[in-house]
C-alpha cells in the first residue's frame, strides 16, 4: 500500500515543501525551497531557489541477499544539475561472515562520519552545512565470532572521486565558473602592481583510467559485547577530492596571467580508532583519526597568490568524541573534536582549509 504524506512549513525564515513517499521496500521524497525571503542568502549565484530529490530501495529478507540502492539529485535556479549514488550494493550473509558487493558506506570512523572530514567515505556535497556521505565501491568481507572479536577486510580496484559540486570549463575561453554556490572557484583576476589582470586558466583533462584505476584496501579489527564496542582499522586509499597543480607565467606584453591546472590523483594512509558505549537509544563515543597524505608538492606560492587554488599537502590529526539519543520519536546529540597536528592558517596560505577550523 502506498503511503503519501505532504508537508510546507517555514525553517529560519526559508519556505519549504516536500512530498514524501513510501511503500514496501520504497521510500523517498521530492522537495522544494527557496531562499529569497533573504536578499544576502538569495542573491548569491545558484542559491536563489532549488529541487531536490531522493531515492531508496532497500529489501533485507532472511535467507536472501539484501539488495540497496540509494541515490540523491538537486537542480538549482541556474539549471546546475547534482547527483549522488550514495549506496548500491548486495550483500550475502552466511553463518557469522558477511560479503558485500558494490558501493556501501563503511562504518569505521565516528569522528570522520560526524564532522564530515571526507577522509574514508566519500562526501554528496550538495550543501556545505550537510555534506552527506557516499559509499565507496569494492567488496567487504566481514567475520565475528563468539567472544566477541570481529574484522572487516576492504578492497577495491577502482576509486571514483568526488563529483560535486561542480566546476565548469570553457577551454575556448579560458575560464572556470561554477553555476553551484558551494563551489569553491579560482580566481579570474591577479593583482599585479595596480592591476588586476585577467587569468586564463589551460586545464590538463586526465584520462578515464588515470581517474578511477586506482585500488584501495584496508582492515578493521574489533570487540563488542552487549554495550562496548572497539575498533582499530588501517586504509590506504586515493584521496576522495582531486588535486591540483598549477603552473602561472606573466607576459607584461599579454597583459594576461596563463595557469596551467594539471588535476593529481594523490594517495594517503589513514588509521584511526573507536570506542563506543551503547544502552538502549542512548550512544556515547570517542573516535580518533590520522591522515597521512604518500606526497607533499611543495606548492607554488605565486601561483597561490594569483589563482587562489591550495596545492600544498599536511598531515591531519583530529579526535572527538559525543553523546546521543536517538529513537522513532527523537534524535539529539553532543559532538566535540580537536584538530591535534600543527595548523597555522596565517603562515600555511597554499593548503586547503580543514573542513572545520
Amino acid at each position: 500500500m502506498l503511503k503519501r504524506l505532504s508537508w510546507a512549513y517555514f525553517c529560519a525564515a526559508l519556505p519549504v515543501s516536500q512530498q514524501v513517499f513510501a511503500t514496501g521496500d520504497f521510500n523517498g521524497y521530492v522537495g522544494t525551497r527557496s531562499n529569497q525571503l533573504s536578499q544576502s542568502v538569495g542573491d548569491v549565484a545558484g542559491n536563489r531557489y532549488f529541487m531536490d530529490m531522493n531515492f531508496d530501495y532497500h529489501r533485507h529478507r532472511p535467507g536472501i541477499w539484501e539488495k540497496r540502492f540509494t541515490m540523491n539529485a538537486l537542480v538549482n535556479d541556474r539549471n546546475s544539475i547534482m547527483y549522488s549514488v550514495n549506496e548500491a550494493y548486495l550483500t550475502n550473509r552466511w553463518g557469522r561472515s558477511e560479503l558485500q558487493i558494490g558501493r556501501a558506506i563503511l562504518d569505521w570512523s565516528d569522528v570522520d562520519d560526524h564532522w564530515s572530514f571526507g577522509k574514508i567515505n566519500h562526501r554528496q556535497n550538495f550543501n556545505y552545512f550537510e555534506p552527506g556521505r557516499e559509499g565507496l565501491v569494492g567488496l567487504v568481507f566481514k567475520r565475528r565470532y563468539a567472544n566477541g572479536f570481529r574484522f572487516h577486510i576492504f578492497g577495491t580496484p577502482v576509486s571514483i572521486p568526488e563529483l560535486n559540486p561542480s566546476l565548469d570549463i570553457n577551454k575556448q575561453s579560458g575560464t572556470i565558473t561554477s553555476k553551484n554556490p558551494w563551489a569553491k572557484v579560482p580566481a579570474r583576476t591577479a593583482r599585479i602592481g595596480t592591476s588586476n589582470v585577467p587569468i586564463n586558466y589551460d586545464v590538463d583533462y586526465p584520462n578515464i583510467n588515470q581517474a578511477i584505476l586506482r585500488p584501495a584496501g584496508g582492515v578493521n579489527l574489533g570487540w563488542e559485547n552487549k554495550h562496548w564496542e572497539a575498533g582499530f582499522y588501517y586504509m590506504r586509499k586515493p584521496e576522495n577530492g582531486v588535486s591540483t597543480t598549477v603552473d602561472v607565467s606573466y607576459n607584461s606584453g599579454d597583459d594576461l596571467v596563463n595557469a596551467k591546472v594539471k588535476p593529481q590523483f594523490y594517495y594517503h594512509d589513514i588509521y584511526g580508532g573507536n570506542l563506543r558505549w551503547k544502552n538502549k537509544d542512548v550512544t556515547v563515543y570517542f573516535s580518533a583519526i590520522a591522515i597521512r597524505p604518500n606526497t607533499f608538492p611543495d606548492g607554488n606560492r605565486l601561483a597561490a597568490q594569483y589563482t587562489q587554488i591550495e596545492t600544498e599537502k599536511r598531515r591531519e590529526d583530529y579526535v572527538g568524541g559525543g553523546i546521543s539519543q536517538e529513537n522513532d520519536l527523537i534524535g539529539m546529540g553532543f559532538d566535540y573534536v580537536a584538530r591535534l597536528s600543527p595548523f597555522n592558517r596565517a603562515a600555511d596560505i597554499l593548503a586547503e582549509d580543514p573542513p572545520w577550523h
